[in-house]
């Protein structure tokens, strides 16, 4: 075999030269190329004839004169004593002019009696695009305001924290990844709130769940949180990717709201003394439910965008972090940063699809206009579906498409309304699940029914139903003012709304639940 060899060197090396898939250059020390192979002479362009009559410095962009070359080949030189290897990253220039990034490696070699360098150039084109991309999707999870961490499930040692949570707590991430999240986090004081252990146990059954507490930082202080959580499983091991939100800022206006109600409750008690008083903080009220309203509106929107972006940025974060983790153990391949960055880069697309879906709500229309009812239920359930999609909660439609000529935001403000009501009922029931919208008309007027079977609403609230601040919900979850702007916005448009409790008849079967009736003077395109 070893004759064979011998015999044969010459062919086995122009071979293996041509099959290259790395560009090979043999150099003397002046700099001249004595040797290209055909990797090379395709990506720059030129001709056997044509290489031999340049030097190194009209192909590197970086090494582009002699003294430079000569000043690397002394470099290259000591590297060979101490037995390093002479890697470099520069640019190559093609024929046409074009730089494209390269890898060299060189090592020198006695050809003739004569010491030549041999150079072997690898174009890292896509390996520099890939770390721009990983870099930019690490500065948008450290741009986020929100503090985001990735902790083994099994240790509960953090293993990545964002920026905001280092700012936030005052550690540094090398600080935060000797930690365990239980040393960070502990329950908010109410009822809903859980100890580490329970959520980290609870997430294995659910995968994805919601939690509320506290943080502490480094200082001492806490810091209320709502944190987003999923369980995702990476070589073999399990962790859990948690966005959390400070929500200091939003548990003081609901402390202020409560003593607002508190005070209206005082001042019925005293209505006959102080009733021209009354009459003023009511009128003010009156103003701040008006922009309340609106608000909550945009809050829900906002609230539904978060949903559908907390998925995806965790996806990104888990994966972008797996990643990290990969290289970290040498594990991370071509393959799988290529897997990797596809996912990252579908989470993007999805992130900016779901500010489409959004954008046309937030809207202004302050005038009438004419479009077709069946678009704007649509709507309604396509916006209202951004949230509690784990609940399976099943949408029925029986709707005639018809031109209306009225308020179309406000309609669509008091669809939402109506189909939020029904969803928070609905996620406290087990079984089946429905909302049923459907659609009727005579000659003067057009009907919208919106009916679930949750179960009814009970007889002795039915009547207060669209009372101003009149809720069933805890504080933090409802204003009382959402039905009531309802009730207003449909009088404006010169129609009526109504609430009663009815049997609903679906696949045979018999539920109980509530029936909201929106009354509107039918316009057609006539």
């Amino acid at each position: 075999m070893n004759e064979f060899v011998n015999n044969n060197l010459n062919s086995i090396l122009e071979a293996s030269f041509s099959l290259s898939n790395q560009a090979i250059y043999l150099l003397n020390k002046e700099g001249e190329v004595l040797f290209a192979n055909n990797n090379a002479l395709e990506t720059l362009g030129y001709t056997k004839e044509e290489i031999t009559k340049l030097h190194v410095w009209d192909i590197d962009a970086n090494v582009n004169t002699k003294e430079k070359y000569l000043d690397a080949l002394e470099i290259f030189a000591k590297k060979k004593s101490t037995g390093q290897a002479n890697t470099l990253e520069t640019y190559h220039k093609r024929k046409d002019g074009r730089h494209f990034p390269v890898e060299v490696l060189s090592t020198f070699t006695e050809i003739d009696g004569k010491e030549c360098l041999f150079s072997y150039a690898r174009d890292i084109t896509s390996r520099i695009r890939r770390t721009e991309e990983i870099n930019l999707y690490f500065d948008l999870i450290n741009s986020s305001k929100d503090m985001i961490f990735v902790v083994d499930h099994e240790t509960q040692i953090i293993e990545f924290a964002n920026e905001t949570a280092c700012d936030q707590l005052g550690y540094t991430l090398a600080e935060l990844k000797k930690m365990e999240i239980s040393k960070i986090r502990k329950p908010m004081e109410s009822p809903d709130s859980m100890p580490t252990v329970e959520i980290l146990e609870k997430i294995k059954h659910e995968h994805a769940l919601t939690s509320f507490g506290v943080y502490t930082s480094k200082s001492g202080k806490d810091i209320p949180i709502e944190t987003s959580l999923h369980l995702k499983e990476y070589q073999g091991k399990f962790f859990v990717t948690a966005i959390s939100r400070d929500i200091s800022e939003r548990l003081e206006i609901d402390g202020k709201r409560e003593d607002l109600n508190l005070k209206l409750k005082n001042y019925n008690k005293t209505l006959e003394k102080e009733i021209s008083k009354v009459k003023k903080d009511l009128l003010d009220y009156e103003t701040i439910m008006k922009r309340q309203s609106k608000m909550a509106a945009m809050g829900e929107m906002l609230e539904n965008i978060a949903h559908q972006w907390r998925q995806p940025l965790s996806a990104v974060s888990v994966l972008s972090t797996g990643m990290i983790l990969q290289n970290d153990q040498d594990l991370l391949n071509k393959d799988l940063l290529d897997a990797g960055l596809n996912d990252i880069n579908e989470q993007v697309q999805y992130l900016s699809k779901t500010i489409d879906d959004f954008r046309n709500f937030f809207k202004p229309n302050k005038q009438k206009n004419r479009f077709h009812l069946k678009s704007v239920i649509k709507t309604s359930i396509k916006l209202s579906k951004a949230r509690y999609t784990k609940e399976h909660i099943e949408f029925i439609t029986s709707i005639d498409d018809m031109e209306l000529f009225t308020y179309e935001n406000e309609l669509l403000q008091v669809l939402l309304n109506i189909i939020t009501n029904a969803k928070d009922e609905l996620i406290k029931k087990e079984g089946k699940k429905f909302i049923i919208i459907e659609t009727s008309s005579d000659e003067d007027y057009l009907y919208i029914r919106v009916k679930d079977n949750a179960g009814g609403i009970d007889k002795f609230i039915l009547d207060r139903i669209f009372e101003p601040y009149f809720t069933t919900k805890h504080n933090s979850q409802g204003t009382g003012i959402g039905l009531y702007m309802s009730e207003n916005i449909v009088k404006h448009m010169n129609g009526k709304i109504s609430v009663t409790n009815e049997n609903v008849e679906y696949n045979s079967s018999v539920y109980l639940g509530a029936c909201f009736e929106i009354k509107l003077p039918f316009v057609q395109n006539r």
